[in-house]
């Protein structure tokens, strides 16, 4: 079996960020040994990919692992090493929600119709960028893993967001409307998780807000 025929197992983070690509040219900011890109084309769910490393190691590691695909590893930082058009769909996996909204509002010209987004902490402030920049939140999923991962799926569209209508503003901000709406198993034990790490706390408005949260999942 050829290294372009070995397959490639992906944890179910990427595996949840994977379900949610979509369009035949795909980036991958920040793709460390690009392990998700390879998995995208051996799957047929992409059928280019541009991946986008910065740092030299994970760059050659990269490199060698798409060698033989119809993909290109780019040295560089972020959404500058792509042209605005370039791409149909691109994803930005593992990082802080603070870093991935500062790449997305860089250049704004550059990023793609389609967002597959999954930070490592401060997912809400992902939300809050999606809805000042013209992205509607399409899809979300939640994945097990050494935490709770929060994969959210963006497009850019010109009329208000429907996700967020019939809902507190706050609490879908924090834990996903799509989630909410669908009462999503992951996230009923996540929000349990959180109560029973702050129930000796005296943070009130943290409280508050979970407590809401239990009563639209009908904890």
């Amino acid at each position: 079996m050829s290294q372009s025929e070995s397959p490639i197992v992906l944890d179910d983070r990427l595996l949840a960020v994977a379900s949610l690509v979509r369009g035949p040219v795909v980036a991958d900011i920040g793709t460390d040994h690009a392990l998700l890109p390879r998995y995208l084309l051996q799957e047929g769910i992409a059928q280019r990919v541009i991946a986008v490393e910065k740092n030299e190691a994970p760059w050659a590691i990269a490199s060698a692992n798409l060698q033989g695909f119809e993909a290109e590893v780019r040295l560089g930082d972020g959404f500058d090493m792509l042209e605005p058009g370039e791409v149909d769909c691109a994803s930005v996996c593992g990082m802080g929600g603070w870093l991935i909204a500062s790449l997305l509002s860089r250049d704004p010209k550059r990023l793609p119709p389609r967002l597959v987004l999954q930070a490592n902490r401060d997912t809400p402030l992902l939300r809050v960028w999606a809805t000042e920049s013209g992205y509607h939140l399409v899809d979300e999923q939640m994945a097990t893993g050494f935490w709770n991962f929060t994969v959210l799926a963006l497009e850019r569209r010109e009329e208000k967001d429907p996700a967020y209508l019939g809902l507190d503003r706050d609490l879908a901000l924090e834990f996903g409307p799509h989630l909410l709406k669908r009462r999503d198993p992951v996230l009923r034990r996540d929000v349990e998780e959180r109560e029973r790490y702050f129930r000796n706390t005296r943070a009130v408005g943290v409280h508050r807000l979970l407590s809401r949260a239990k009563d639209l999942l009908e904890i």
